[in-house]
């Protein structure tokens, strides 16, 4: 195997698992179901709500799965209530989104360790609704779901407005890939780092196998990029390397330095001819037929 098709069998294996983690990534959701919880009806997270003990300043509120809650108080002045809230607890926090929900609400996501926190508030009548949700991951799979929850809120018959559609979309593009991905974005990301550690191998084996500054540019003497392989105990090392003829010496070069010369008036019997490599002890070099048919003319003559 020569260095080139190491190359493509290393992004060949690097490519197949990205494959496989987007196959089940993306098909993972957050199963929830239509439901009415203290006199808000939506899409929540399935599951039984338990009440959160700990509520305080008049909240009442109940945990379901996938880290979701949802709160209520009730307030004689609710939009003074809201607006507090907002200046309080989400002073300047991006992204954020004023949303058309009922008398007023607001969407908020903040980075929380590996993951996020999205946060929804807003207001109908003589109450004040809390939603939050946490992902210890940075997949948009809680969100989706809170997406969900938010554009399917329906109190006392009325629905939320068809604006807000629009907004939750607007808010979803200002969030940076950086804090939260979808599957194809999370996919792009690894492919993209995967594809600069094999830029990175590529260059340095083009630079390992690149011709000493003395003979730049490679003339018949020298080949080029031809691959050299290393065996020992319980080992393999695969690189380019550089063939270069000087006087009754083979001489091969890495990194434009001279890894090893072989005499040729002594050493030649132990060369041994391959279909397209020569073998000398431990080490064998590949290269292309028409270098390879050159340099056993060469040699052998």
């Amino acid at each position: 195997m020569t260095w080139k098709r190491m190359m493509g069998l290393l992004a060949v294996l690097m490519l197949l698992p990205l494959l496989v983690v987007f196959f089940v990534v993306a098909r993972l959701d957050i199963p929830g179901e239509e439901t009415e919880i203290m006199g808000v009806r939506s899409v929540f997270p399935l599951g039984d709500p338990v009440a959160v003990p700990d509520a305080e300043n008049g909240w009442q509120g109940v945990s379901l799965p996938g880290r979701f809650r949802f709160f209520r108080r009730a307030s004689s002045s609710p939009r003074e209530d809201f607006q507090a809230l907002k200046r309080k607890n989400f002073p300047g926090a991006p992204p954020r989104a004023d949303l058309d929900l009922f008398a007023g609400g607001l969407v908020v996501l903040q980075r929380q360790a590996k993951g996020y926190r999205m946060t929804c508030l807003f207001h109908e009548g003589d109450a004040i609704f809390w939603a939050d949700m946490v992902s210890t991951s940075s997949l948009d799979l809680s969100c989706r779901a809170f997406e969900r929850f938010m554009l399917n809120l329906e109190i006392g018959g009325r629905r939320v407005s068809a604006q807000a559609s629009g907004q939750v979309a607007g808010w979803r593009r200002r969030v940076s890939p950086f804090v939260m991905q979808t599957p194809g974005q999370l996919l792009a990301m690894m492919a993209a780092l995967f594809a600069l550690v094999l830029l990175i191998i590529w260059r340095v084996n083009r630079f390992s196998g690149s011709c000493p500054r003395r003979a730049d540019p490679c003339g018949d003497e020298c080949t080029p990029h031809a691959t050299l392989r290393i065996s020992g105990f319980a080992r393999r090392q695969l690189s380019a390397c550089c063939l270069c003829r000087e006087g009754e010496a083979l001489v091969i070069y890495r990194f434009r330095r001279p890894f090893m010369k072989i005499d040729l008036r002594s050493e030649r019997q132990h060369i041994a001819w391959e279909k397209t490599s020569f073998r000398y002890k431990n080490i064998r070099v590949t290269m292309a037929y028409e270098d390879f048919a050159k340099w056993r003319l060469r040699l052998m003559a």
